[in-house]
């Protein structure tokens, strides 16, 4: 015969039961860890024409800050990239590899048509917001924030080498010039310092495009003024 005894025991028994292996499925992966899907950037991809620009970029793509933002890099072609989000302008936010291996915004159109792996998320939302604010890119811009799209003309070395990268850390704190793009004309225009121990100068050459150079090849900064309010 089941006494009541009997039956508390059992019946404490099964909550035990039931709370560890409840316990268990809190440690397993859940679906909110996703995947995102990685594509391969193509050369010659389009500049946004959202943005009001137009023509190709042949070394690859634009890495920008967010959409329509400050340029940041170049996705080389041939690179890979991770898809995180896609926003309604089809600008892509996520991972820029090859020599960059940053978080960013690219956009539309650079990317083949057809995923070649499924990888982990990297980039998180609160790094977005991060890279979103221009302070955290650099200092020292051509203009007070949202007064412009282009860079102010100073004059440069032309022997100077031209590199379409320089930030290797998501803090866009630090990095090194790399990814040879040329040589530069003696005016360029100007946009902002990059951060780092040895930070770069972003400028736009009118035969390469956006590019960064050694601070050490500007030859006359032609009375500029500097801003540095966030937006």
């Amino acid at each position: 015969m089941t006494t009541i005894g009997t039956t508390l025991r059992r019946r404490a028994r099964a909550a035990i039961t039931l709370a560890a292996a409840a316990a268990l499925v809190g440690l397993l992966p859940t679906s909110s860890q996703a995947n995102v899907n990685r594509y391969t950037v193509q050369p010659n991809s389009p500049k946004p024409t959202v943005c009001n620009n137009s023509g190709t970029i042949p070394a690859g793509t634009w890495i920008q800050n967010k959409v329509c933002g400050y340029w940041v890099g170049t996705a080389m072609a041939s690179s890979s990239f991770d898809v995180h989000q896609t926003a309604a302008s089809n600008y892509h936010y996520g991972r820029s590899l090859g020599g960059n291996n940053i978080c960013g915004w690219i956009p539309p159109g650079a990317l083949g048509s057809s995923p070649t792996a499924s990888v982990a998320e990297s980039c998180s939302d609160a790094t977005k917001d991060n890279i979103s604010h221009r302070r955290t890119i650099g200092y020292n811009f051509n203009a007070a924030a949202h007064a412009a799209t282009d860079g102010t003309a100073i004059t440069v070395n032309p022997a100077c080498t031209a590199y379409y990268n320089y930030y290797t850390t998501n803090a866009y704190s630090d990095g090194s010039l790399r990814d040879v793009a040329g040589n530069p004309g003696s005016t360029v225009m100007y946009r902002f310092t990059t951060n780092g121990s040895n930070p770069a100068i972003v400028v736009r050459d009118s035969a390469i495009g956006w590019i960064f150079l050694s601070r050490s090849c500007v030859t006359d900064w032609n009375g500029i003024t500097f801003y540095n309010d966030n937006d």
